[in-house]
């Protein structure tokens, strides 16, 4: 498997979290988003 490693800056309250988690759960790393 290959690491990479990505950077996500933004001002409070802008999605970071969602964003960070929404892409984990379409790249498979976890099963459900919540």
């Amino acid at each position: 498997m290959t690491t990479i490693n990505i950077g996500i800056v933004a001002h409070v309250d802008a999605g970071k979290t969602s964003l960070t988690e929404r892409i984990l759960y379409e790249t498979n790393v976890i099963k459900e988003i919540g």
